[in-house]
């Protein structure tokens, strides 16, 4: 699948995933997470003074999971500004919903103080879902006000404010994942028969 090349609104119609487990990393957290990762051809610019908006159809079932713990297997939707290390997610087992608002621990880029993960959960936010079952997720940034904002089926489900850097470009990417912390003595942990099928569709790319 390419997402380079097109003019604004950029789509993409679909992609389908569902593999029953990918490689492992025994040691280090964040690639242990990616089972089946895609991303984009090209970075997106987000604009220093427009809302950058990136959606996406997306729809998740899991298998031999627990589908109530966001961690253990889920499919997501990644927007990832490697310059700065910021991470926007939408993500889903088919049973709940999540964001995950996050810096990572890169070198030259950020330390142990300025890294951190936050697996959000909006049980209030009247979001329902089922297996399988498509939602529109939109995920928006104000780099100007240092803002970012989840919605789902045009709800509000996160919002964040005081992003600590301006994102400035951000390629999409796509897959299925788990988010358990690598143990120290055993390595991966994060795999134990569990499955899942992820539906991506209407990629989508536009300013505010």
């Amino acid at each position: 699948m390419d997402l380079g090349g097109a003019e604004s609104p950029d789509r993409v119609q679909s992609e389908r995933s569902s593999p029953n487990r990918g490689p492992l990393h025994d040691q280090v957290h964040m690639f242990d997470d990616p089972k089946q990762l895609y991303g984009s051809t090209r970075t997106f610019s987000v604009s220093p003074d427009r809302v950058t908006v990136f959606e996406v159809e997306m729809g998740c079932e899991t298998y031999r999971s627990n589908a109530d713990d966001l961690r253990d297997a889920f499919a997501g939707f990644i927007l990832m500004d490697f310059s700065t290390g910021m991470i926007f997610d939408f993500i889903s087992t088919g049973q709940k919903i999540g964001a995950i608002y996050e810096r990572l621990l890169i070198p030259g880029v950020t330390d142990e103080k300025t890294a951190f993960t936050y697996l959000i959960e909006a049980p209030f936010s009247g979001i329902r879902t089922e297996p399988g079952k498509l939602h529109q997720y939109s995920i928006r940034i104000d780099a100007s006000k240092r803002r970012a904002e989840w919605f789902a089926d045009g709800k509000t489900f996160f919002k964040a404010e005081g992003v600590p850097v301006e994102p400035k470009e951000v390629m999409i990417g796509w897959g299925l994942f788990t988010l358990n912390p690598v143990d120290p003595v055993k390595g991966s942990v994060s795999i134990h028969g569990q499955g899942a099928t992820g539906v991506w569709k209407n990629f989508r790319y536009y300013l505010s």
